[in-house]
């Protein structure tokens, strides 16, 4: 079903979760969250770290997807490859796009297939990323109720990538911490509403990862 950013629930100025798509240089998939901001109805803007693998695919190909799902494994599994099987993320998700060169995730609820407009640097580590539009689907779904373990556990996922890059670091052992509190807070909502469910899952899993990263 053909619609619009706005139909999705984009709105200007405002930061969404989404799943980032693109080609290795040798051909393979990679994923990856990323979150994206709708600069008018045919553009969207996203800032890399220069450090990622998913800008380097973009400066390549010139192309990438914004994969929207609710799927908290697909959230998680793509920000720790190591959580998949061979720490690699499974080939059968993806599928090609139709009309740039980069894949899509088969089980996406919509996909938007981008090309960039523009790359300018972002303050010291990041660069910003125009992108246009160039095709966008949807697939007609029922209405999903709202679970609160939902935006806790993505919210968690994000806590948990500062955590990592952070973790050996002795001048950001504050920032951790406060980061660590924040997860702890977002797993004692997940236990509340959603004790047993893909979400507590991920949750126990995040936990045990975050623990070996501070503990080797």
């Amino acid at each position: 079903m053909m619609v619009d950013l706005t139909e999705l629930g984009f709105q200007s100025g405002i930061i969404a979760e989404t799943i980032i798509s693109t080609y290795n240089k040798d051909g393979t998939p990679n994923a990856a969250p990323m979150g994206a901001v709708m600069q008018d109805p045919t553009h969207m803007t996203i800032n890399f770290f220069n450090s990622s693998l998913t800008l380097q695919n973009i400066k390549g190909k010139k192309s990438a997807v914004a994969n929207l799902t609710n799927n908290i494994d697909i959230f998680y599994k793509t920000a720790f490859k190591e959580a998949n099987p061979n720490s690699k993320l499974p080939y059968e998700w993806f599928e090609k796009s139709a009309s740039v060169d980069a894949p899509k995730l088969h089980s996406a609820d919509a996909v938007i297939e981008m090309s960039t407009a523009d790359l300018a640097p972002f303050g010291k580590e990041k660069t910003n990323v125009v992108f246009i539009l160039k095709l966008i689907e949807a697939r007609l779904r029922y209405p999903q109720v709202y679970c609160r373990a939902m935006s806790a556990t993505l919210e968690a996922i994000i806590h948990a990538t500062r955590i990592q890059a952070f973790a050996k670091d002795e001048n950001q052992q504050l920032e951790v911490r406060n980061l660590l509190e924040k997860v702890e807070q977002c797993n004692d909502v997940v236990n509340r509403v959603a004790p047993v469910s893909s979400y507590s899952c991920v949750m126990a899993d995040l936990l045990r990862r975050i623990d070996s990263w501070r503990n080797p």
